[in-house]
């Protein structure tokens, strides 16, 4: 045994799963870990943050371990890595997307903001902390700003991120802040951005205290401190009732800041939600709380997300239940100098996860709307908007999106109906068999009174006097009316009754019409195509295209060579004429001794075929200007 004491102190930190335990000077931290079995997972530690990217058309999850993953709506994986490398040990706090879509911001405990691509790679690691292990709860891009917060009274800002990309960049204060007398007392945790003009930010701290800064002056605008935290409550006080002020999330209705008119200024136009589950509904322009209610029971804090529409509005607390509020038409004029108290319409009520919701989001496809809840169970769930789940990211198989859950469960919930009216219809028919026996028992007594003749000309009701005569009755009665065929004036399919899209294909509806009727057309005399050169209007006799004219009608006598060739041409044939009668001649003189022949017999014959050339020539001429003239 001891003989000292010595007391070990241990707490439990719910939404982040840690024990920590004091032991005399030493504070040990120990991640809990739950023994699952037959359960889906999406990532093997808790969930973070799960979005719909639109611009990637896929769900982006981030778990706390660092690991995002990229996921179809049909709850397919198709990418995943991981911001944590060997040696490393921090935990992923936060997720923040810019104002472009295409870059993401991831925030750690180890006090360093994360500039991602959409292909894995980190562009930047900004230190917020300044060397010291902080926790980020929040990052927001705003006008080439990045502000984060979550460790201190102020709002930390990283300025001119183009020029300093690759580089480490140094945090600056917020401009608003630096005569520190406006601002927070208390650590500021959440934050919203207006987006639409004038641009306005929303910043909430851990004492329920809410600040409006004009981004673009970095001004500070108006203080919402009606659910403030006392600053005279005691230390006891303080440790106590520590989380029933803070406030966790912050919203702003943009629809109704982009339509605000002085009709409807006095309308709630920021939403916030924190401690003890309350949700309220606040006015920026005029600093007054319009509207609270307490949208989850026996809770230390809730969180919260609207729809881009600015009509849904979902809640989830920390035993996994989430529920869906109609706020379209809440609070949309405030008159009244008290605060209100009534609740908006409950769309639905389901418990989705087993553990803490940590996010919950909004998407609409093919004009539906879905919801996406994260949970510190390691999943996340797709339901519908009546809280219908469709699937677990990471389960086996995958979902059908195009489904009506809503529907196929009235189904289902139809024919559970009619089981139980069928069972009371046997328990009924049991009960006429019964009466039908005692009534068969009592004809079966009487029988012994009846004569023959009676017997013969008697007829029983078998109506209802019998069970399968009030049964068959009863069918043929309550039997639904067959309906005769005719002609489908909707085009309503059976895909669409169930699903409520049109059906896929190449076609999604076919109709048919009568052709319109073709005027008769005036007969005219056949014209053959061939006579281009006819006139517009004929008459009745069609002309005959006359022959072409031939070249040779217009000669007048024989054609010269002078006229068709050119002189240099002519030249070269005399010259080549005389050339070869000068070698004839030579040839002559040097053979004549030797044949005996005298060149004046010789010079006569050459003279001879000359004259018969030219004769021949004129003849060949005559010939073709005869064929011409008989064309």
């Amino acid at each position: 045994m001891l003989k000292n004491k010595m007391d070990i102190f241990c707490w439990f930190d719910d939404s982040r799963s840690r024990l920590f335990a004091s032991f005399r000077t030493n504070i040990s931290m120990l991640e809990i870990k739950p023994e699952l079995k037959d359960r889906i997972m999406t990532h093997d530690r808790s969930i973070v943050a799960a979005r719909y990217v639109v611009r990637q058309k896929q769900v982006m999850i981030v778990c706390q371990a660092g690991d995002v993953s990229f996921w179809s709506l049909e709850g397919q994986k198709t990418k995943r890595f991981s911001e944590q490398h060997t040696g490393e040990n921090f935990d992923t706090t936060c997720l923040g997307f810019d104002e472009f879509g295409e870059k993401f911001y991831t925030g750690g405990s180890d006090g360093k903001i994360r500039i991602w691509n959409y292909n894995g790679r980190i562009l930047q690691t900004l230190d917020a902390g300044k060397g010291t292990a902080v926790e980020i709860t929040q990052i927001e891009a705003i006008k080439r700003r990045i502000v984060a917060v979550g460790w201190s009274k102020h709002l930390t800002v990283f300025r001119d991120l183009q020029q300093v990309e690759g580089r480490p960049s140094a945090p600056t204060e917020w401009k608003g802040e630096k005569d520190k007398t406006e601002g927070h007392d208390d650590d500021i945790v959440c934050m919203a951005v207006t987006l639409f003009f004038p641009q306005l930010l929303a910043s909430g701290s851990t004492d329920g205290e809410i600040c409006i800064w004009n981004t673009s002056s970095e001004l500070f605008v108006r203080r919402l401190d009606q659910r403030k935290r006392s600053p005279n409550d005691t230390q006891a006080k303080l440790q106590d009732n520590a989380a029933d002020f803070a406030i966790t999330m912050l919203r702003f209705l943009d629809k109704r800041m982009a339509t605000s008119t002085n009709n409807n200024l006095a309308g709630a136009n920021l939403l916030s939600c924190g401690g003890i589950g309350f949700v309220r509904f606040w006015n920026v322009h005029t600093g007054k709380l319009i509207s609270e209610f307490q949208a989850h029971t026996d809770v230390s804090s809730v969180i919260m997300e609207i729809d881009m529409h600015n009509k849904y509005l979902g809640t989830g607390d920390v035993n996994g239940l989430v529920k869906l509020w109609d706020i379209e038409q809440y609070c949309l004029q405030s008159d009244s100098i008290t605060v209100g108290k009534s609740l908006p319409p409950l769309l639905a009520e389901f418990t989705a996860h087993s553990d803490s919701i940590t996010c919950i989001d909004f998407l609409e496809k093919d004009e539906r709307m879905f919801i996406l809840t994260s949970s510190s169970d390691c999943s996340v769930v797709l339901s519908d908007i009546n809280g219908n789940p469709y699937g677990t990211f990471g389960q086996p198989n995958q979902w059908r999106l195009d489904m009506d859950l809503s529907k196929i469960n009235e189904e289902n919930l139809q024919a559970d109906r009619n089981k139980d009216d069928n069972k009371s219809q046997e328990e009924y028919s049991k009960e006429n068999d019964e009466e039908s026996r005692s009534v068969l028992s009592q004809d079966i007594d009487n029988m012994s009174s009846v004569t023959d003749e009676e017997m013969l000309t008697r007829r029983s009701n078998v109506w209802e006097s019998t069970s399968i005569g009030v049964m068959y009755q009863e069918k043929r009665t309550n039997r639904r009316q067959r309906n005769q065929p005719s002609l489908i004036t909707k085009k309503d399919y059976l895909l669409w009754e169930k699903t409520g899209l049109a059906p896929g294909g190449a076609y999604g509806a076919l109709d048919t019409f009568e052709l319109p009727t073709i005027p008769d057309q005036k007969k005219t005399a056949y014209l053959d195509t061939t006579y281009l050169w006819q006139a517009n209007n004929l008459g009745d006799n069609i002309r005959r295209r006359p022959l072409p004219s031939m070249i040779g009608e217009n000669l007048k006598s024989a054609f010269d060579e002078r006229s068709i060739f050119p002189k240099y041409i002519l030249d070269y044939e005399a010259k080549q004429k005389q050339l070869f009668e000068a070698g004839n001649q030579q040839q002559a003189t040097n053979m004549a001794p030797i044949s005996g022949i005298n060149f004046n017999s010789q010079t006569s014959v050459r003279q001879t075929v000359d004259a018969a050339f030219k004769i021949k020539r004129q003849s060949s001429s005559s010939t073709l200007l005869s064929d011409q003239k008989a064309q």
